[in-house]
């Protein structure tokens, strides 16, 4: 006995059938219709359906619905304390798939949330980068302009520099010139009064070491002198042919003629023009030829050879 009882004990229990299960068996059982259940306890056949199918919202099976059930349990002569049992089984059941979906989809939500913050923190990273390149790019555009800035700035002060003290150079040579043009003069009038005095006395010597003179020889003396006076010599021809400069650049310039005399210097202004004309051959001086045009007698000056920076000396023609 007690090893069939043990035998019993070990046989799976089979599970338990849920309350709508219970109760749809049972009127198929007795042969009754879900019309003649309906019409009997006076319920729509669709909740009648909805309970054989154990379709249950949670708060419904916490309220009126225990009183369908219960009353479709009283009709099919069915234990309502057996039916009610299975119902709260099959709450529970449901409530813990519920709570497991639940879970599932808040598992997929966060999920799915996860990626989206992903990506937008992705985008905004990206969005930062360009922004960050797009900065950098102008910081070192700014920073090549003001270089390029400095450093024109740097080579313009260093050609005025440069050319400060050749200008100077030149002044000084130009003051020295007329200084030394002066001074000859000087010294050839000096002499020229020396002789004149040497010859007045000479001719006062003479005068009285023989006063008594025939007139007749004066007349031939003064004829002799006559005749020997000294022929002058004709002067050539000088040259004269005209100089125009236009000046497309400040430049200083220094232009002479063949006697010497300057015809003009100093530092020209752009859009300035200047026509000169003296004895050739000219000597000309430009600080910045790059920024002058020149013609000599209606003919152009080539000055392409002459580099930037570098002062041209020019003798026209």
């Amino acid at each position: 006995m007690n090893t069939e009882h043990d035998t019993q004990a070990q046989e799976p229990i089979a599970p338990a059938l849920e309350a709508g299960t219970l109760l749809k068996n049972q009127r198929e059982a007795l042969g009754l219709t879900q019309k003649q259940i309906s019409d009997r306890l006076k319920l729509r056949i669709s909740l009648i359906q909805q309970i054989e199918e154990n379709q249950f919202e949670s708060d419904q099976v916490a309220t009126f619905m225990r009183g369908y059930i219960r009353s479709y349990a009283k009709y099919v002569n069915l234990d309502e304390k057996v039916v009610l049992n299975a119902l709260r089984h099959s709450g529970d059941a449901q409530h813990e798939d519920q709570e497991m979906l639940s879970f599932s989809r808040k598992t997929k939500t966060e999920k799915h949330n996860s990626r989206i913050m992903l990506l937008t923190w992705g985008i905004f990273a990206v969005i930062v980068g360009i922004s960050s390149l797009w900065w950098w790019q102008n910081q070192q555009q700014d920073t090549l302009s003001q270089s390029l800035a400095n450093t024109e700035s740097s080579e313009e002060l260093a050609v005025e520099e440069s050319l400060d003290p050749e200008f100077a150079s030149l002044e000084v040579i130009e003051a020295e010139q007329n200084d030394a043009a002066a001074s000859v003069i000087e010294d050839t009038e000096g002499l020229a009064a020396i002789s004149d005095a040497a010859d007045t006395s000479a001719a006062l010597d003479v005068t009285d070491e023989q006063p008594a003179v025939d007139a007749e020889p004066a007349v031939e003396l003064e004829t002799a002198e006559a005749t020997t006076a000294p022929e002058t010599t004709p002067t050539p021809e000088v040259a004269t042919k005209a100089l125009t400069m236009q000046f497309t650049a400040d430049c200083w310039i220094q232009v002479k003629d063949a006697t010497g005399k300057t015809l003009s210097t100093g530092i020209k202004k752009a859009g300035q023009s200047l026509n000169l004309s003296g004895t050739a051959p000219y000597k000309v001086i430009l600080g910045a030829p790059e920024g002058v045009s020149m013609t000599f007698a209606s003919e152009p000056v080539d000055l392409s050879g002459y580099t930037s920076g570098k002062v041209a000396r020019i003798t026209l023609p």
